[in-house]
């Protein structure tokens, strides 16, 4: 049987949002300290088009953990998609110098870049997210120490 944040994943993945919000709130109300969920459930939110909760969600995930690359890259996502590039950057930014290896920050990074006319950081951008994906799609087996930690975490939930 699958535990509660696994359900609540595959309603994400469904795209059925209404499902997934309802289940990550009965699961983050008993693991009140779940960062990744806190995101998982902002995820949903701005699915929805529910900004400003999806952003408490995800700022309720870097409470509890600073260091959450993805709570700050779709804290830039939100940013964007109301327009402040500028702090879009920022939450870039602060990923990218979190996990520079990640490339989906690389990516979006270049996306407000190009909507800025910083064309030269536009290319450096999009170059440093092409290689990154490139790097993982021939290298899928290499595992570095932060995703170990990931797996390993995903595991002792079950």
């Amino acid at each position: 049987m699958k535990s509660l944040y696994d359900r609540a994943l595959d309603h994400l993945e469904a795209r059925d949002y209404d499902e997934a919000e309802a289940t990550l709130k009965e699961y983050l109300s008993k693991n009140p300290t779940d960062a990744m969920a806190y995101n998982k459930l902002g995820v949903a939110l701005a699915k929805k088009l529910h900004r400003n909760e999806a952003k408490q969600c995800f700022k309720e995930a870097l409470n509890h953990d600073s260091r959450l690359v993805h709570a700050l890259n779709n804290l830039g996502n939100v940013a964007r998609e109301e327009g402040d590039l500028e702090q879009a950057v920022a939450y870039y930014q602060k990923a990218i110098h979190i996990n520079p290896d990640y490339s989906l920050p690389h990516n979006n990074l270049s996306v407000v870049y190009k909507q800025l006319h910083r064309y030269g950081d536009f290319i450096c951008e999009i170059k440093t997210a092409k290689r990154l994906e490139n790097k993982k799609a021939l290298n899928p087996k290499e595992q570095t120490f932060t995703s170990w930690l990931k797996e390993l975490w995903s595991k002792r939930r079950k």
